[in-house]
């Protein structure tokens, strides 16, 4: 932990409840500052790079960022959809991912929602007028649309900060019959037992799990390829954020990048259909 990471010691003192706030609080005030809000991006990457990722003006981030969206729309997706009249992503931050999806799928009528009013603000400001696209502030377990509303639902990073069964009942509810949802997420638990979690809650919540992929070693090729360029812009933050940044960020010499190294974090990614 570095030396001025004031904030680290006073979370590994805190009860659950009471971090999750100040976490929740931290990415507020991170959306507020433009070297955060112009990225674009607040998830982790993959790599390699695919042959078809898409270089957009505006987009933000790094290549391996934009390329996790990939993954998860598109190649994650092949085969099951070909172009959704309509798509929400739950937890879309700045709204690169919307931008991406945006030229991926030009007809869909788009909708992103984020917990944060500030990364909220941002993505529309990116997006600008962008035809058939609504961003809107909104939790990921209390989703404010009619059930049946959307036929895919993508989602990166958002499932492990809200709980798988809270996430799913409540992706599934806006789900129409037969849609998808394709997302990533962090955890400690092995390949096996995180995928027989996602089958049982999925299977609470009316989803079929339909694939599943460890993808561990193409996120940690990403932290290391992005290390230098993250590593710039955390030192643009104010110093009361860098310590939280470099956790979220996992460069070397974090306590997370240290949990990768330790097979103590894996990061995965999964597809369910909506159980008509």
């Amino acid at each position: 932990m570095a030396p001025n990471d004031l904030l680290g010691r006073l979370r590994t003192r805190l009860p659950d409840g009471a971090r999750a706030a100040l976490n929740r609080a931290l990415y507020e005030i991170a959306y507020r500052i433009p070297a955060v809000a112009g990225s674009g991006f607040f998830n982790g990457g993959l790599m390699p790079l695919s042959q078809e990722l898409m270089e957009l003006p505006g987009l933000g981030g790094t290549p391996s960022q934009a390329n996790l969206y990939h993954f998860v729309m598109l190649d994650q997706l092949a085969g099951l959809v070909w172009e959704p009249a309509r798509l929400l992503e739950i937890g879309c931050g700045a709204g690169g991912g919307l931008l991406y999806a945006r030229s991926a799928w030009p007809r869909s009528a788009l909708t992103g929602i984020d917990a944060s009013g500030s990364a909220v603000a941002a993505a529309r400001r990116r997006l600008g007028e962008a035809a058939g696209v609504t961003v809107m502030r909104a939790r990921g377990e209390a989703l404010p649309f009619p059930d049946g509303r959307f036929d895919v639902v993508i989602s990166i990073g958002t499932l492990t900060n809200v709980g798988a069964g809270a996430f799913l009942r409540e992706a599934a509810r806006v789900m129409a019959p037969g849609a998808f949802l394709s997302l990533s997420a962090g955890t400690g638990w092995s390949a096996e037992h995180y995928a027989a979690m996602l089958e049982r809650e999925g299977m609470a919540a009316g989803l079929a799990l339909v694939r599943f992929e460890e993808i561990t070693a193409g996120a940690m090729a990403a932290i290391e390829a992005d290390a230098e360029a993250h590593a710039a812009m955390i030192a643009r933050l104010p110093f009361f954020l860098r310590g939280q940044a470099r956790e979220w960020a996992a460069l070397p010499g974090s306590v997370r990048h240290a949990r990768y190294l330790a097979g103590a974090r894996r990061d995965m990614a999964a597809v369910f259909q909506r159980v008509a």
